[in-house]
C-alpha cells in the first residue's frame, strides 16, 4: 500500500525497522542492497519511500527528511526520476524487467544524490531474472541503492539474500490498525477493531476487507468451510473451480477467504483448548462457533491452520494454483470428515 505523503515518523507500527534505518542513514554508511521482509501491507513500500527522501534530502536531520526541499517534494508527488519501482507482471518478474532496470542503472542519478530502486515482491523473480539481478546486486553502479521487498524468504536465491541488509517488518498491532481505520477511513470503533483483528496485522488486508465488506460476509465464508466435510469430492472440485475463477480476475478475495478461515479455525482451537472467550476474534458469533465444535479435533485444527498458511505462501510463488486449491479443499474436507466420524464413533 503506497502512501503519497511519507516520512519515517508516519510509518505505523515499525519502530524497530525505522530506528535501524535512521541510524544507518545518520552514520552515512549506506549499504547498496536492502531486503525488507514482512507480510504484505505492513509498510515496506512506505518505508522505502521515506528512505529515498532521507537519502536525497537537502537538509536531513537525524536520519529524517525535511519534507520541504525539492527532492522531498518530488519524491512525494512521484516526479522524482531517481525513485524507480520494479513490480511483477502477471505474478512474475521476468528477465526482461531486469534488463530494463540494468539500462536505467547504467546512468548516474539525474537529480538526487542516490537513485533508489524498489523491487516489489522480489520473491516473484523467475530463476533467470534472479540470476541476472544477482550480477547487478553484486556490483551496482555508484549512487544506487536497491531495496528488495519480499514476504517469503524461501522463494529468494540464498546468494541474493546474503548480499542484502535484511530489515524485518512485523505485523502491525491491532490497536494501531483500528485507530488508523477510524482516523483515515472514518470506520466506527467496533467495526474497526473487528477488521483489525481479521487483518492479521496488515493494514492493506484490513482495507481490502473493508472495501469487500467481508465482515458482513463472515457467516457465508464460515459456512463454506464447515460444510466442506459434507460435500462430495466432485462438489469440492466445483468449489475449487469457482475460487480459481475469482483468482484469475483478482487474487485478493481468495487470500481474504483463507485469512477468514484461519481466524475461524483459530477461534475454534481457542474454544477446544478451554481458552477465555474474551480472546475470540469472532466473539459476536459464539453460537455459530459452538455449532462447529465437533467438526475438528485439536490436532486437525492445527493441521488445517498449517495447510492454510502454506496455501497463502503458495499463492505468492510459482506453484500451480489450480492444483493447490484442489488439494487444499480436499485435505480440509478429509480432516473434517475424519473428525466427524471419530465423534460419531465416540
Amino acid at each position: 500500500m503506497i502512501n503519497n505523503s511519507v516520512s519515517f515518523s508516519r510509518i505505523l507500527g515499525q519502530e524497530k525497522a525505522v530506528r535501524f534505518l535512521k541510524g544507518v542513514l545518520s552514520r552515512q554508511r549506506i549499504p547498496h542492497g536492502y531486503l525488507f521482509l514482512g507480510m504484505p501491507g505492513v509498510g515496506k513500500t512506505s518505508t522505502a519511500i521515506a528512505m529515498a527522501q532521507a537519502l536525497n534530502c537537502v537538509e536531513p536531520r537525524e536520519g529524517e527528511a525535511c519534507g520541504r526541499c525539492k527532492p522531498c517534494r518530488g519524491i512525494e508527488d512521484r516526479s522524482f526520476h531517481d525513485l524507480v519501482f520494479l513490480e511483477p507482471e502477471n505474478q512474475v518478474i521476468k528477465i526482461e524487467k531486469i534488463r530494463e532496470l540494468e539500462r536505467i542503472l547504467a546512468f548516474k542519478p539525474q537529480f538526487g544524490k542516490y537513485r533508489v530502486t524498489v523491487v516489489r515482491e522480489a520473491d516473484k523473480m523467475t530463476l533467470e531474472a534472479a540470476n541476472a539481478f544477482l550480477k547487478t546486486l553484486e556490483e551496482p553502479p555508484p549512487g544506487n541503492v536497491l531495496v528488495l521487498q519480499a514476504s517469503d524468504l524461501s522463494q529468494l536465491m540464498p546468494t541474493i539474500v546474503s548480499r542484502c541488509q535484511k530489515v524485518r517488518f512485523q505485523p502491525i498491532p491491532v490497536p494501531l490498525i483500528a485507530s488508523w481505520l477510524a482516523e483515515k477511513k472514518g470506520v466506527d470503533p467496533q467495526k474497526g477493531l473487528l477488521l483489525a483483528k481479521l487483518s492479521e496485522g496488515s493494514i492493506a488486508r484490513a482495507v481490502q476487507m473493508l472495501e469487500e465488506e467481508y465482515e458482513s460476509k463472515r457467516g457465508e465464508c464460515f459456512s463454506r468451510l464447515m460444510e466442506l466435510s459434507k460435500l462430495s469430492e466432485g462438489e469440492v472440485l466445483d468449489l475449487a473451480l469457482e475460487l480459481k475463477g475469482k483468482g484469475r480476475a483478482e487474487q485478493a478475495p481468495i487470500e481474504l477467504l483463507f485469512s477468514l478461515w484461519k481466524t475461524w479455525l483459530r477461534d475454534l482451537l481457542l474454544l477446544k483448548t478451554g481458552g477465555p472467550e474474551r480472546l475470540l476474534i469472532h466473539g459476536d458469533r459464539l453460537a455459530q462457533l459452538k455449532s462447529g465444535w465437533n467438526a475438528y479435533t485439536i490436532d486437525s485444527l492445527m493441521e488445517a491452520l498449517r495447510l492454510l498458511d502454506q496455501a497463502e505462501k503458495d499463492m505468492t510463488g510459482f506453484r500451480n494454483m489450480d492444483l493447490m486449491l484442489e488439494n487444499l479443499l480436499l485435505a480440509l474436507k478429509r480432516l473434517g470428515t475424519a473428525d466427524r466420524a471419530q465423534a460419531v464413533g465416540a
